[in-house]
C-alpha cells in the first residue's frame, strides 16, 4: 500500500494563522492572475515559533476559512496520491499513472493555454517538503556551520513554499513529454512540452491546472544587496507567512522573485 507523507511542502499545514499581509480580506482569483513571473527588490523570516500554539484559540474568520481550504487541499492531495483505483477513477487511454505524485514549477500567464519558455519550468519528482528546512533550522545550521547542511541548499538562490519552508530546487529544465496534469480542482487535462520549450494544454488555462494552496517562489540574490545577510533566507519576514491559497508570495530583501504555479502530474503518455 502507498504511504501518505504527513510532512509536505505541498500538503498545506493545519497551523495556518493570519498574517498582516493577508488577514484583512479573503484571497480572490485576481491575486494569482497577476503576472506569475515578477521581479522585485524588497523585503520579506516565516515559520511559526512553537509557543505560537499557546496563543488564543479564537481565530479570525479568514483563518478559519483558510484552515478549511487547507484541509480540503490535503484530502485532495491524499486522494490523488492513493491513486485512481482507490477512487474508482481511471486515466485516459494512452497514459500511465505516475505515483507518487510529481509537481511542475511553471512560469507563464495564468490565462494562457499555450506558450513558450517551458525550458524555465522545473520538475519536483517527489514532494520537496520532507527535505525542506524551516527558517529556524536554517538559522541554526548557518550559525553553527553544521554538518547537517543539505547539499542542495544555496542561500543565494532558494525556493520558499507558502509556509516559508526552504525547498530543494526543482530539476531544470522540465523534460519534454505529454503529461496528464491537474490543479486538484475541476480540470484534468493533457499538457504537451516539446524540446524547444513550447507548451500546450489540451483544455483550459494554466490557472485551471494550478493548485492554489501550493505557493512557490524562487528568490535570487541581487548584486545591489548592501547587507551581507540580505538576499538570503536570513531576511525572510516571518510575519509574511503563511500565504493564503492563491495569494502572492512575499518579497525578500535583496532578491529578485519569480512566482511559480504548482501543477500536479498524475500521468504521463506511454511510449
Amino acid at each position: 500500500a502507498l504511504q501518505i507523507q504527513t510532512t509536505s511542502a505541498f500538503v498545506p499545514s493545519s497551523r495556518i494563522r493570519a498574517s498582516p499581509a493577508t488577514s484583512t480580506s479573503p484571497t480572490t482569483r485576481n491575486d494569482i492572475r497577476r503576472p506569475l513571473s515578477t521581479t522585485s527588490l524588497s523585503a520579506s523570516p516565516s515559520d511559526q515559533d512553537d509557543d505560537d500554539t499557546k496563543k488564543s484559540s479564537s481565530l479570525p474568520s479568514e483563518v478559519r476559512r483558510a484552515f478549511i481550504a487547507s484541509s480540503l487541499a490535503a484530502l485532495t492531495y491524499n486522494a490523488f496520491t492513493l491513486g485512481a483505483p482507490a477512487l474508482g477513477l481511471f486515466l485516459p487511454p494512452g497514459y500511465e499513472r505516475i505515483s507518487p505524485l510529481q509537481f511542475i514549477a511553471a512560469l507563464g500567464d495564468p490565462d494562457a493555454s499555450s506558450g513558450n519558455g517551458a525550458e524555465r519550468w522545473g520538475l519536483w519528482p517527489t514532494d520537496p517538503g520532507p527535505q525542506g528546512l524551516r527558517l529556524r533550522d536554517y538559522e541554526r545550521i548557518m550559525a553553527t556551520e553544521s554538518a547537517e547542511r543539505p547539499s542542495w541548499l544555496d542561500s543565494k538562490d532558494f525556493f520558499l513554499d507558502e509556509n516559508a519552508i526552504i525547498m530543494p530546487q526543482p530539476e531544470f529544465p522540465m523534460p519534454p513529454g505529454k503529461y496528464l496534469v491537474t490543479g486538484a480542482r475541476s480540470t484534468t487535462t493533457g499538457l504537451t512540452i516539446d524540446a524547444e520549450g513550447n507548451w500546450k494544454l489540451d483544455e483550459g488555462k494554466l490557472f485551471d491546472v494550478t493548485h492554489l494552496p501550493c505557493r512557490a517562489a524562487r528568490y535570487r540574490t541581487t548584486t545591489t544587496a548592501e547587507d551581507s545577510k540580505a538576499g538570503s533566507p536570513m531576511t525572510v519576514r516571518k510575519g509574511d507567512f503563511p500565504v493564503m491559497p492563491g495569494g502572492i508570495m512575499p518579497d525578500v530583501l535583496g532578491t529578485n522573485k519569480e512566482i511559480y504555479s504548482v501543477v500536479f502530474i498524475i500521468g504521463k503518455q506511454s511510449v
